[in-house]
């Protein structure tokens, strides 16, 4: 009976003890599944599939997941054949290999040949080990758990991914396209042999290194074992043999960087993204860019920046942030993504909103020299050529980049007004500041904004009016777009960029005999030269260029035209090479009109030049001409030109223009002691309004105290003829004047009312202070 207990004792605690080995070896030999999942590619493509950029993983290791179905059979044979010809016998543990091994291992008294399954080396990828025996017990169990979970070629799949190829290289993916310069699909019988080879020691055959007679060596064995095997036939082997190997330079790409270095600081790139990037594109924008570096050092301008859009979805086809990627002139910074002034580049998105809200194409704007009132102090703009035009049309102003023009513009359209235009555009990058911030100074580069900004929006232009945000990635949804400006607008528009004849006044020649096709384009340049702008659209493309300094410097001199033009002029031959692109389709609700060539008017019969314009619908002048009443050849303005007609007379440049109102001689108007008479045939029919232009209400004068005294000029503005206007100070007559309605006061300290008076009681008063 106590035997019987002790037997029983026995037989439970031997129960018990096999229970827990079992228990134990179940724990220690657990495959983790999600160990086996594909690791996470850190690979960035161009639109094509071409590599950009090759991320290392935390490991320092580069790999790309590659579906087995999606690997040459070449590569499945050759690595069979080399680790494990009985593969697809076996239950994850080859007995008979193990027999193998170990008689050959005695024969030779050292370990010459092993027994490691494909199954089991992927239990050693997933759960390391040391080489001890209970350790080879753990992962021959392990192996045999993966057997009964995945299938074999889901095992062979994950090996060929995970197998260590050498220079920190995982997989047969990543090692053929840095050793062949190709993808695991197109691999030949001898280059599969190759890598075949590389797991037995990748690292002391490294392609790269001295022992590449061993390599092959061992590529021959390899092919060998194909042959036994009967995987490949006598003629595969006698050609696999001959063919010699050619290994690719060792080059990991590193292409647009730029580019990706903004898309990997704004994306997760544990995983493979495919771009939007034209990379043969980006290729020859970036030789392009180089071969105009020493044209523009010799003007004191070392860098620049190139952004090229698809207007149809937005996507990103190039983007150069620097003429070289190094640290010569600071060509690690993104000129595309950094904030700059714009210069003249934002005035075509005024004068698109000014066509949507009623001001037609053939509205005459005033180009004439004048101070305004801002909230930062006196704004007075000047044109680039310091010259100014008088009365010129909207054509004629955006066409030419007037700034006068476009500031006279604002200030009737409402900077705040504007101020969300642009915001609409994504042009305002702090928006805390407000419209007051910016001013009358908004329209000629006050904001400062980003190449890619910039030509994300005249892109809107080009597709109608519709702005989209610039696209990095082939998978971001294509989207509908936001309107921002119509499709009436935003044609003529692109038709007044595009107009040669719009821009002889500042361009001249230029760009005419130079641009390969008719082009949409605006230039800016930014005060004292530092940042020199270019943009140019077609209906399948914007094109936008930066030349300047990230360091602030100011050029010498360079303008948009100059500086950037040429580097616009060559992208265009390399993008449209002998051809041209397709024309913009003109919208059902704009409309051609004939108009007089001086007053966007209806013609009279006296109009000496005729012109035909573009409107939207609606908008087209009904009025008759009122320049050219009468038929004596001249062109009768408003008086408020009068300054402007003067300062014409007395350089005898005033040709055909005439004040209506008063006699064509000039002489008799401008003249000193001349009497004036008025000539009421020539006149307009506008309110009658006097405006002091010069100095501005609110403005502040501070006296030089080593001066005794000093003079500043009076100046007002008519809208009718009016024979002469009277100047008071502080309510004290000053001096009475005729056209052009000009005198000078001596300053003196202190707060002073300024009043210009007219007949019938019109006129206006302003204040100023003199300290």
């Amino acid at each position: 009976m106590e035997k019987n207990i002790r037997n029983g004792c026995l037989g439970f605690f031997l129960l018990g003890v096999l229970l827990f080995l079992f228990v134990s070896l179940e724990k220690n030999t657990r495959v983790d599944l999600q160990k086996l999942v594909p690791p996470k590619t850190s690979l960035i493509t161009d639109r094509f599939g071409k590599t950009l950029r090759w991320i290392r993983d935390d490991q320092g290791e580069r790999h790309i997941w590659k579906p087995l179905a999606s690997i040459s059979d070449n590569v499945e044979k050759a690595f069979i054949a080399a680790e494990d010809q009985r593969f697809y016998k076996h239950f994850g543990v080859d007995i008979a290999a193990i027999f193998r091994a170990s008689i050959d291992n005695v024969k030779h008294g050292r370990i010459v040949s092993g027994a490691s399954t494909i199954t089991q080396q992927v239990a050693r990828m997933v759960n390391p080990r040391d080489r001890s025996f209970s350790q080879k017990f753990l992962e021959a169990v392990r192996s045999i758990r993966i057997e009964g979970t995945l299938e074999k070629r889901k095992i062979l799949e994950l090996y060929l991914n995970y197998v260590p190829m050498g220079n920190n290289l995982v997989g047969v993916e990543a090692a053929s396209r840095v050793y062949f310069g190709k993808p695991s699909s197109r691999l030949t019988l001898h280059e599969a042999a190759v890598l075949a080879s590389l797991p037995k020691a990748p690292g002391f055959m490294n392609p790269y290194g001295k022992n590449i007679k061993r390599l092959l060596s061992r590529k021959d064995w390899v092919l060998d074992r194909m042959l036994a095997l009967e995987f490949i036939s006598r003629e595969e082997f006698n050609l696999s043999k001959r063919l010699s190997i050619q290994f690719k330079k060792k080059h990991i790409p590193f292409e647009a960087p730029h580019f990706v270095n903004h898309l990997i600081a704004n994306n997760s790139t544990n995983r493979r993204l495919q771009t939007t990037l034209d990379l043969g594109m980006q290729n020859r924008l970036e030789k392009i860019l180089l071969s105009h570096r020493e044209r523009l050092q010799l003007k004191g301008a070392k860098q620049a920046a190139v952004v090229v859009l698809d207007n149809k979805t937005s996507q990103i086809r190039a983007l150069l942030g620097s003429i070289k990627y190094s640290k010569v002139s600071l060509g690690y910074n993104n000129g595309a993504t950094a904030l700059r002034s714009p210069g003249s580049t934002l005035k075509p998105f005024l004068f698109a909103q000014a066509l949507d809200s009623g001001i037609n194409t053939s509205t005459v704007l005033e180009d004439i020299e004048r101070k305004y009132p801002s909230p930062n102090g006196v704004y007075s703009p000047a044109n680039f050529n310091r010259k100014s035009y008088g009365p010129v049309s909207i054509r004629t102003a955006l066409g030419n980049s007037l700034n006068q023009t476009a500031v006279s513009l604002l200030n009737k359209v409402g900077y705040s007004s504007f101020y969300k235009t642009l915001q609409s555009l994504d042009l305002i990058n702090f928006p805390e500041r407000g419209p007051d911030y910016y001013g009358l100074g908004m329209v000629v580069g006050n904001p400062e904004v980003t190449l890619l900004q910039l030509a994300s929006a005249y892109a809107t232009l080009a597709r109608g009016g519709k702005l989209k945000a610039p696209k990095y990635l082939a998978s971001d949804k294509p989207e509908e777009g936001v309107r921002v400006f119509s499709e009436e607008a935003s044609y003529i528009l692109t038709d007044i960029l595009s107009d040669p004849s719009a821009r002889s006044i500042t361009f001249g020649d230029f760009f005419n005999h130079k641009l390969p096709f008719k082009l949409a384009i605006k230039t800016g340049t930014s005060t004292h030269y530092r940042d020199a702008w270019i943009v140019g659209y077609t209906l399948e493309h914007t094109i936008a260029v930066w030349v300047g300094n990230f360091n602030g410097i100011p050029t010498m001199g360079m303008s948009g035209a100059w500086a950037a033009g040429p580097i616009l002029i060559d992208i265009l031959n390399s993008i449209y090479p002998g051809s041209s692109s397709s024309p913009f389709k003109k919208p059902v609700g704009v409309i051609s009109k004939k108009v007089c060539s001086y007053s966007g008017m209806t013609p009279g019969k006296f109009c000496p030049h005729t012109k035909k314009e573009l409107f939207i619908a609606g908008s087209e002048p009904t009025g008759v001409c009122n320049y050219h009443k009468n038929p004596t050849g001249t062109h009768d303005l408003s008086p408020r030109y009068a300054t402007w007609l003067h300062d014409k007379y007395k350089r005898g440049a005033e040709g055909s223009y005439r004040l209506a109102g008063f006699p064509s001689d000039l002489s008799k108007v401008f003249g000193k002691g001349s009497p004036i008479s008025m000539d009421i045939s020539r006149t307009y029919d506008q309110p009658q309004t006097i405006q002091i232009t010069k100095p501005v209400n609110g403005e502040t004068y501070i006296l030089n105290p080593n001066e005794s005294a000093y003079e500043i000029v009076l100046d007002a503005s008519s809208r009718l003829p009016m024979h002469e206007i009277t100047w008071y100070i502080d309510g004290r007559e000053h001096e009475t004047v005729g056209p052009p309605y000009k005198t000078t006061w001596t300053l003196s300290r202190g707060r002073h009312t300024i009043t210009a008076a007219g007949s019938n009681h019109s006129g206006d008063s302003i204040d100023i202070d003199i300290r």
